[in-house]
């Protein structure tokens, strides 16, 4: 599967407005060396709540730490550094695969996204200087997110499927037909364990 490929497939399918832009990635550039002081404390405090996490823990493997540390510091640094273009998403939806190999389903990588936005939000004042300025910042990293999340989602998913076809030796045509057939199935066993729900 080509990456580039997926990846502006991917992006186009997320609604303009709410895609990462050129002028996102000129204001994190514009705050940058804020934002990489930020570096240490944010690694530490991402590995730091993985590891209070025994179910996401688990997946690092023993003494795994320092190493994905080192990951997400090259992330912080690359994403600052810019360019944020073709071969920055590709990169994001190689992450997709990666988290395949090693267990990393998309909820867990969701949620840890979350903290990072949620760790941000205050330390952005400072760097940024005024509440309107926090308020531009904060929804360009909010972008960065969904747009990061979404393509390694659906790499993850893509890749999956696309590794389901190679093992079982299916044409991608006779698995969407079989596809289109069973989801029937289980879209009634749903709306039955739902009930009355809409």
């Amino acid at each position: 599967m080509n990456l580039y490929e997926l990846t502006r497939s991917i992006i186009d399918s997320i609604p303009a407005q709410q895609r990462f832009s050129t002028e996102d990635e000129a204001l994190l550039l514009a705050h940058r060396d804020a934002l990489l002081a930020l570096e240490d404390e944010l690694v530490k405090g991402f590995y730091d709540a993985i590891e209070a996490n025994p179910n996401i823990n688990a997946l690092l493997g023993h003494g795994a730490r320092a190493e994905r540390e080192a990951t997400l510091r090259r992330w912080w640094q690359r994403t600052l550094a810019g360019p944020i273009d073709e071969k920055y998403w590709a990169w994001q939806a190689l992450v997709g695969v990666v988290h395949i190999k090693v267990g990393v389903k998309n909820p867990t990588m969701m949620g840890m996204w979350n903290w990072i936005l949620t760790w941000l939000r205050p330390r952005l004042e400072p760097v940024a200087g005024s509440p309107e300025a926090t308020f531009a910042l904060m929804e360009a990293v909010q972008r960065l997110a969904l747009t990061t999340q979404a393509i390694t989602a659906e790499s993850f998913l893509m890749n999956y499927l696309e590794t389901v076809i190679r093992i079982t030796g299916f044409k991608p045509a006779l698995l969407e037909r079989m596809f289109n057939t069973e989801i029937k199935v289980v879209l009634a066993e749903a709306r039955e364990q739902l009930g009355d729900m809409p």
